[in-house]
C-alpha cells in the first residue's frame, strides 16, 4: 500500500484591508525569497519518472495474537508490493491490521463491529505495529521522529486499547489519537477511502444498487467527506451565532455594570486625590510650624545680641563712675590730711 501526500494549498483569512495588505506582502516576500528554490525543486521532480515517495510509504507491518496470527511481520519494498497466500490463511488481516494501527474503524474492516474481535482467539491482548517512511522535504516533524514513524496500537479482549506514536529510536512521542490524525492528514492517508483500501467486504459492482454505488462514490471523491465537513461548520456557526446572541443581550446590563463601576472608580480617584492634597497640607503645616519658631528664635537671638551690647555699654560706665568715685575719695583724703596739717594753700597776688 502506498500513500501519496496532498499538494497542500495555503490558506489565507482576511481579517479587514489592512490584514489582507498585510498577507499580500508577506507572501511577496516569501516568494522573493525562495521562489527560485521552490521553483527548481517542481522542475527537478517533474524530470523523475515513477520515483518512490519519501514519505507516507508503509515500511514495515508486525502483529501479534492478531486475528489468526500469532507472530506476523512484513518488510515493504518501496513500491508494489504483492501478498500471496491460500484461502483463508490470513492476507486480508494484514489489511485489517494496517487499517486498525492507522486509525481507521473496525466496522470499515468488514471483520469486526470491534477490536476485541482482532484478538486472536485464547489470547488476551493484541499488538500491531506500523512503520511510516518520514523523510523528504515535507516529512512531518522530521527533527522530533526522525527518518520513520512507529506506530503501536494494542488492544484487548475487555476492549482497552492505547497508542503510542514513537520516533525511529522507539522513543514514544505522543499517545493521543489527535497526533496520528495529524500525521495521515499531513501524508494523505485516508484508510476510510475506499479508493486508498478496498475490502473483500465491499462488492460494488454486482451485490450493490445505484444508491449505494453512489455513496461510494461520494466517499472515494471524498465529497462526503467535504460535506461533513461543512455540516460541521454550519453547526459551529449556529451554536456560534446562538452563543453571539446570548452575549449580545447581556451586552446593556455590563454596560450598565461598566458605568456604574467607572463611576465608582472616579469617586475613589477623587478620595485618593483627597487623601494626597491632606498628607501635603500636612506636612506643609509642619513646616509652617517650624518657620514660625525659626523665626521667633532669630527674634530672640536678636534681642539678646541687642541686650548683651548694652550690658557692655553699661558695664563701661560702671567702671568709668567707679575710677571716678575713686579719685573723689582720694581727694578727699587728701584734703583731710592737708587740714590736719594746717595747711593752706599759698595766696596769689
Amino acid at each position: 500500500m502506498t500513500a501519496r501526500p496532498n499538494q497542500r494549498k495555503g490558506k489565507k483569512a482576511k481579517k479587514g484591508e489592512d490584514d489582507s495588505g498585510e498577507v499580500e506582502e508577506d507572501d511577496e516576500g516569501f516568494e522573493e525569497e525562495h521562489g527560485d528554490k521552490i521553483r527548481e525543486s517542481v522542475k527537478a521532480k517533474q524530470q523523475i519518472k515513477g520515483g518512490v515517495a519519501d514519505h507516507g510509504i508503509i515500511e514495515r507491518v508486525r502483529m501479534e495474537n492478531f486475528m489468526c496470527h500469532r507472530h506476523l511481520q512484513f518488510d515493504f519494498g518501496p513500491q508494489i508490493n504483492f501478498i500471496i497466500g491460500h484461502n483463508g490463511s490470513g492476507k486480508s488481516a494484514v489489511l485489517s491490521a494496517i487499517t486498525i494501527a492507522l486509525g481507521g474503524k473496525s466496522s470499515s474492516t468488514g471483520r469486526g463491529n470491534g477490536l476485541k474481535a482482532f484478538v486472536r482467539e485464547g489470547d488476551s491482548q493484541a499488538t500491531v505495529e506500523l512503520t511510516l517512511k518520514n523523510q523528504g522535504d515535507e516529512a512531518y516533524k522530521p527533527d522530533l521522529y526522525g527518518k520513520s514513524i512507529l506506530i503501536i496500537r494494542k488492544f484487548t479482549k475487555d476492549g482497552s486499547a492505547s497508542w503510542k506514536i514513537c520516533s525511529a529510536d522507539r522513543t514514544v512521542i505522543s499517545n493521543q489519537r489527535q497526533e496520528l490524525s495529524a500525521i495521515c492528514d499531513h501524508m494523505n492517508i485516508q484508510v476510510d477511502n475506499p479508493m486508498s483500501v478496498l475490502t473483500q467486504g465491499i462488492q460494488f459492482l454486482s451485490a450493490s444498487d445505484s444508491h449505494q454505488k453512489y455513496l461510494l462514490f461520494l466517499r472515494g471523491t471524498q465529497l462526503q467527506q467535504l460535506s461533513d465537513e461543512y455540516d460541521a461548520c454550519h453547526n459551529n456557526i449556529r451554536q456560534t451565532s446562538k452563543v453571539l446572541q446570548q452575549k449580545s443581550e447581556l451586552v446593556p446590563e455590563l454596560q450598565e455594570k461598566y458605568q456604574e463601576v467607572r463611576g465608582r472608580f472616579a469617586e475613589a480617584e477623587k478620595a485618593r486625590e483627597q487623601h494626597k492634597k491632606v498628607e501635603t497640607l500636612r506636612k506643609e503645616l509642619a513646616w509652617a510650624h517650624v518657620a514660625v519658631k525659626k523665626k521667633e528664635f532669630e527674634q530672640r537671638v536678636s534681642d539678646m545680641t541687642k541686650k548683651e551690647a548694652r550690658i557692655e555699654k553699661i558695664e563701661e560706665n560702671v567702671a568709668a563712675e567707679d575710677v571716678s568715685c575713686a579719685c573723689s575719695i582720694r581727694v578727699q583724703e587728701l584734703l583731710s590730711t592737708l587740714h590736719s596739717l594746717n595747711w593752706r594753700p599759698p595766696m596769689t597776688r
